[in-house]
């Protein structure tokens, strides 16, 4: 098959200017292990980078005229907000693309309307209220600790420690910090406490629940953190200091076939397709409540969807495969 992996141009180096490997941080990025696992399946592969001109990088896939272009962009001009952008481009172009449609995209960056619609449907979560620019406080009543979150944003950015407010003050001091900072509204949620559970699903018509991964935070007596914060996801060095981790969940079995239940109708409801990770929340009474909807999470080997598929009997370059050909049939 002839496939385009298209990239972040930030992520492709003047010493690689063909995304070959030829450096160690070219081989560690999540866009060189697809790229590789593709190419060692026998595939025709060519790594597009998605410039600045846009007519550009639309005519590059025109010439090139693959079978599936496989978008791993993450913004678009440093806004992630802009992603399903991207996905816009190829569907208007009439390319074939893995992962969720733009209007699953979109659906899922406003973490408001996202909770709205699964409200709607009864899926357990916490309470909430959207904390417009210029506006203070949320409207309603939650109750103490909340976290507050950029509206927009993923991959943890904008969420410390300090996100989760335990006063009013801290409320207001982050709130504005969102508004000021990162240029968008909020979002208050009344905290949960709970194991953090990571539940990656393949498939659309039929969905496959890979085993679920848990992020496990160490001793909280010495205030370490409790949330996905970005120094939790990113810094090897903080999740040593504070003992934290991610690994296979261990979960009874009744309560696994819950969040199965509930991670694949989350996944329909938000339009999600092809692959996608569910984050939750699990009470000490064993509810289980929806976080996050994440419908392109991350891709490389040692990420939770790859650790997940190998739990599931797959090996690396057969999770990439997968996800190919589910895009590959809707073209027909």
């Amino acid at each position: 098959m002839k496939l385009v992996v298209l990239i972040d141009i930030e992520i492709v180096k003047d010493e690689d200017p063909a995304f070959e490997g030829r450096t160690d941080a070219v081989r560690q990025t999540m866009e060189f292990q697809v790229s590789q696992a593709l190419r060692d399946l026998g595939h025709a592969v060519e790594v597009v980078p998605f410039r600045d001109d846009v007519i550009q990088t639309m005519t590059a896939l025109r010439e090139k005229a693959p079978d599936v272009v496989f978008n791993l962009t993450e913004h678009f001009g440093g806004d992630r907000r802009k992603d399903a952008h991207v996905a816009a481009m190829l569907e208007l172009l009439g390319l074939t693309s893995p992962g969720t449609s733009t209007a699953g995209l979109m659906l899922c960056r406003d973490k408001a309307v996202c909770k709205r619609v699964l409200g709607y449907h009864r899926i357990r979560q916490p309470l909430f209220h959207e904390v417009p620019v210029g506006r203070s406080r949320p409207a309603g009543r939650l109750a103490f600790p909340m976290i507050v979150k950029p509206l927009f944003e993923d991959a943890s950015d904008g969420i410390s420690l300090a996100s989760v407010v335990r006063t009013r003050e801290e409320l207001d001091e982050r709130i504005a910090l969102v508004h000021g900072k990162m240029k968008q509204p909020a979002i208050c949620e009344e905290f949960i406490e709970g194991r953090e559970i990571y539940v990656a699903l393949l498939g659309n018509e039929r969905l496959q629940v890979l085993p679920p991964r848990e992020l496990i935070f160490g001793p909280r007596e010495d205030g370490g953190p409790t949330i996905a914060t970005a120094r939790v996801k990113f810094d090897d060095a903080y999740r040593k200091k504070w003992g934290i981790e991610y690994r296979h969940a261990e979960i009874e079995p009744a309560l696994e076939k819950q969040i199965a239940r509930i991670s694949k109708r989350v996944f329909r409801l938000l339009a999600m397709r092809d692959y996608g990770r569910i984050d939750l929340r699990i009470t000490p009474d064993n509810e289980v409540a929806f976080i996050e909807a994440n419908p392109n999470p991350a891709l490389g080997v040692e990420d939770d969807v790859a650790e997940s598929a190998y739990r599931a009997g797959l090996t690396y370059p057969q999770l990439i495969e997968r996800i190919v050909q589910q895009a590959a049939r809707r073209r027909g």
